[in-house]
């Protein structure tokens, strides 16, 4: 749990960037948690499979994960603020973008960005987890 904690804070710096940063950030934290759950359950009796200990591990960190990206993306974009996001999307796409429509339309990328870092630190983390115990 306190690599999930620290995978939160890192999501959240990083994606004051955007959120492919954090996407990118979600491959070393899920590489990093996958290969410390399997270090950490070797020592147990009740050993699981490296694979499934990478699982779980990003399993748990993920919506600390995905929470502390999506803070860092929203403290990011109030930065900038919703006249100026319009704008930006108005002149991309030729066309009239109110700051509510751009307001909406972040969000649902932000929803978007969550899934996809989410599924890349559990994907990442699943297969660390393997590649560690792998002879």
């Amino acid at each position: 749990m306190r690599w999930g904690v620290f995978g939160g804070v890192v999501a959240f710096l990083v994606s004051l960037l955007g959120p492919l940063a954090g996407m990118v950030a979600a491959v070393f934290v899920g590489i990093s948690l996958g290969r410390r759950a399997v270090a950490a359950d070797a020592g147990r009796e009740d050993v699981r499979p490296g694979a499934l200990s990478g699982l779980v591990s990003g399993a748990v960190a993920a919506p600390v994960f995905v929470v502390g990206a999506a803070a860092g993306a929203l403290v990011s974009a109030r930065g900038a603020g919703a006249i100026r996001m319009a704008e930006t999307l108005s002149e991309m796409l030729g066309t009239r973008i109110t700051p509510d429509q751009a307001w909406q339309l972040f969000l649902l990328s932000l929803v978007f960005s969550a899934v996809v870092q989410a599924a890349i630190l559990v994907g990442v983390a699943t297969t660390a987890g393997a590649w560690v115990t792998r002879k």
